[in-house]
């Protein structure tokens, strides 16, 4: 009869604390791979939340509604694809689930003028109150918003162009969609700067009327849309398709492919691949430390061995003591990435413009769920991998040999 040793569990645990330096060692590995992974996790996920804020709340919205068959083309007489009776239209939309906002708009080439200087920009109509209020990622240099119907805000590089500063007249010059030329003179209220260079350098910014009376139209181009979140997009933009037959919505990553979601597609990308090599390099370490720890222990299995205990028992116990090696050294590296993330790291990364963008930022850790189980359980699992190797190799010996290991 195989003398009995207790349960495979309770031995487990207790063979944690009888070596406490092999202990130590291997729960210092496992925990600075899990820290590691969960630091690393939450600053790709804030990086990204940082691109689609700015890209959500910087321009575009959630995504923005059209005619159907207006956007991707261009129209010699644009004006005959935009929205009749803009009101009718806003009230049919806010009564779908899920949209918070609309702010529609007004988008038209001209020529802006000041002094001598004559350039071609891209002018949009807006209600400032409206977009004020949810379009914050809108930057600042100089002066505010628009308060009245004659100002207009300019992107940073088009006021450079212009030598435009805050208090100074610029006159715009456009043609109305019944072919005349119309001009108004307006005062620069403020100077933005959105860090996408193809913004910054061209377009202005008026108010909805104005721009309306200076193409001789009570149409718009379109709505931007704030929803109650990303996940809300797929049933509003299902809603309008099926109760608003004559629109169409596009959700921000299409309408910013090239500066967005091209740039996401390929920081992803490479986030993964990061990813990777430091899953590589903590499943070194935790091999490393675990086989050391693991062949140490000759002597004890020797003995174990000799005195009944079963090959297949042993392994077990072995696989139960590194699990629960892993998942301790998860949690104390799950407890030192979050003690991170509030002291030395509470104010954010700094980091240098990234692809398609003209401005720095600062990157807060943004942590989700489910990072916390992945930081967690692959150390752990990847620390149970590690000691199949060694247990294997420990229990194939012969248990003479195990036995003379010890001296």
């Amino acid at each position: 009869m195989t003398p009995s040793v207790g349960q495979p569990f309770k031995i487990a645990w207790r063979n944690l604390f009888r070596n406490k330096r092999r202990t130590l060692a291997s729960t210092i590995t496992v925990a600075f791979g899990a820290a590691g992974l969960l630091v690393f996790q939450g600053f790709n996920n804030g990086i990204m939340n940082q691109y689609r804020e700015n890209t959500i709340r910087g321009y575009y919205g959630y995504g923005q509604v059209f005619t159907k068959g207006y956007y991707g083309k261009v129209y010699e007489k644009p004006w005959e694809h935009w929205i009749n009776d803009p009101e009718r239209m806003e009230k049919e939309l806010l009564s779908i689930p899920g949209i918070v906002q609309l702010f529609p708009r007004l988008s038209f080439f001209s020529f802006i003028v000041k002094g001598g200087i004559n350039l071609a920009g891209k002018g949009e109509g807006v209600l400032p109150l409206r977009e004020a209020a949810f379009f914050d990622k809108m930057n600042f240099e100089e002066g505010t918003y628009l308060k009245d119907e004659n100002e207009v805000i300019l992107g940073k590089g088009l006021a450079a162009s212009l030598n435009a500063k805050i208090g100074d007249t610029v006159t715009i010059l456009s043609q109305t969609i019944h072919g005349q030329i119309n001009g108004v003179d307006l005062r620069v209220a403020g100077i933005f700067h959105m860090g996408i260079k193809a913004i910054d350098d061209q377009y202005y910014r008026l108010h909805l009327k104005t721009a309306q009376s200076l193409l001789g139209t009570n149409q718009i181009e379109m709505f931007s849309i704030q929803t109650k979140g990303v996940e809300y997009w797929e049933d509003i933009q299902r809603h309008i398709e099926e109760e608003v037959s004559t629109l169409e919505a596009i959700r921000f990553e299409v309408l910013d492919k090239v500066y967005y979601q091209n740039s996401v597609d390929f920081l992803e990308a490479q986030f993964n691949f990061v990813r990777s090599i430091i899953l590589l390099i903590v499943g070194l370490g935790i091999f490393n430390t675990v086989a050391v720890g693991m062949l140490e222990r000759g002597g004890e299995v020797g003995a174990l061995r000799a005195n009944g205990e079963q090959v297949r028992r042993l392994w077990l116990i072995f696989l139960i003591e590194n699990s629960l090696l892993g998942l301790i050294g998860g949690i104390c590296g799950l407890l030192l990435a979050v003690g991170i993330n509030k002291t030395i790291l509470s104010s954010g990364i700094p980091m240098p413009p990234g692809p398609g963008i003209t401005r720095h930022y600062r990157i807060l850790l943004e942590m989700r769920g489910e990072h916390y189980w992945s930081a967690l359980f692959l150390p752990a699992f990847v620390c149970v991998a590690s000691s199949i190797w060694p247990i294997r190799k420990l229990l194939s010996q012969k248990i003479p040999d195990l036995l003379r290991s010890s001296y």
